[in-house]
């Protein structure tokens, strides 16, 4: 085939892909599917106040959902049958919300706290690690495998059924040490179930299905559907959509590079007395721009930083802006908006009233305009320089 027959394909290709996702997102305003309460609450990708305490709701048979274990049994249904078929006993079993197994023990491997643990009456537990956005922690999944032994099964739960990092996991093996589920498959397949199995219970039917459509819109799922008819015009243009998908990555990560260069440039020349750094490449998690002055106090141990220009890391991948504090330096103050330990103040950066994600591909399709990703630098640049300049008397020495 010739390259101009080669391009027509392709551009047709896109061209009936772009209209199946048009029509998708046209059924989803007929019934009403844009309003989503998730989305509203800004809990979208929340780990713990979203996805681990929905999950672990439903799982638990003996949950405010009143109908029993159903709905654990649908889901151990669709995990390898000799390691769940008989684990747990459903009618004794609980489901916990970061539970807590111990103070982390570098050398033996052990402690942390689980996402969603699932704990019979006899003892059997199987530990869900609920991986939506942040990153892996060290040891995570050995210390996670070596609770409980042997009456312990651990799953890696993940959007796209990515699998845990080296650091994680160790010389652990998928498949024979824990198991690697997605949000992608798993879990809504899942999510279908329990709707058919609510099918007379209308308010958690409903609920159900919000928080499907919250997972499909979190992992770019189309409604089963449209997800055939996409199916069919991938597998009749099976070396089109190799291409394009090859092309895809590199320029989703183009762009965030080249958005995160524009930030710093723009940082660069206007805060002189700022030593400005770029740390973890925008394919890393915590994709960071760091602000170095000697007039800190305890250089490199406190100090201002923005991100995470790879949309994935703290709040759900959203880009902030805030304070590092490393080793617990500063006092705390009523005004702080901590994240977590280290970052113990920040603020969310905004774009044309929206907080920004450089996962959303809407928000990436603007910023590929030129003009626009100017404007967008420009104003998450000046939003840092504010921050900064209202918080530096409180860092300096």
């Amino acid at each position: 085939m010739i390259k101009s027959e080669k391009l027509y394909k392709q551009q047709t290709m896109l061209r009936n892909v772009k209209v199946l996702a048009a029509h998708n997102k046209e059924l989803k305003k007929i019934k009403g599917e844009t309003f989503n309460i998730y989305n509203i609450l800004n809990l979208k990708t929340n780990e713990v106040r979203t996805h681990s305490a929905f999950l672990a709701e439903l799982l638990n048979p003996h949950g405010s959902h009143l109908m029993g274990t159903v709905f654990l049994e649908a889901f151990l249904q669709l995990l390898p049958e000799h390691d769940f078929a008989s684990h747990l006993d459903n009618k004794t079993a609980h489901a916990f919300v970061e539970y807590h197994i111990g103070l982390i023990d570098t050398i033996n491997k052990t402690g942390g706290r689980i996402d969603i643990l699932l704990k019979d009456g006899m003892g059997n537990t199987i530990c869900i690690e609920n991986k939506i956005d942040a990153g892996d922690q060290d040891q995570q999944v050995e210390r996670y495998c070596n609770y409980n032994k042997p009456n312990n099964r651990v799953i890696y739960l993940s959007k796209e059924g990515t699998e845990p990092k080296d650091h994680s996991r160790g010389e652990l093996q998928k498949d024979l040490d824990y198991h690697v589920i997605s949000y992608k498959t798993e879990i809504i397949a899942w999510l279908h179930s329990c709707q058919q199995l609510a099918y007379d219970q209308p308010l958690l039917r409903e609920s159900i299905k919000q928080y499907r459509i919250l997972i499909q819109q979190i992992t770019n799922t189309l409604e089963d559907k449209e997800d055939k008819q996409l199916a069919e015009i991938v597998k009749d243009n099976l070396e089109e959509a190799s291409l394009i998908a090859s092309k895809y990555h590199q320029v989703i990560q183009k762009i965030r590079k080249n958005f995160r260069d524009r930030v710093f440039e723009i940082l660069n020349e206007t805060m002189e007395e700022f030593y400005i750094t770029k740390q973890e490449s925008v394919t890393k998690s915590f994709s960071h721009i760091w602000f170095h002055n000697d007039a800190l106090k305890a250089f490199d141990k406190v100090s201002f930083g923005a991100e995470s220009f790879s949309g994935v890391g703290n709040i759900g991948g959203n880009l902030y802006v805030g304070i590092y504090d490393e080793l617990s330096l500063m006092k705390s103050r009523e005004d702080f908006v901590s994240i977590n330990k280290g970052w113990v103040h920040h603020q969310r950066l905004y774009y044309e009233n929206q907080e920004i994600n450089v996962a959303d591909l809407a928000f990436l399709q603007k910023i590929s305009n030129p003009a626009v990703m100017e404007a967008a630098a420009i104003s998450v640049a000046q939003q840092i320089k504010d921050f900064i300049e209202a918080h530096r008397v409180l860092l300096e020495k």
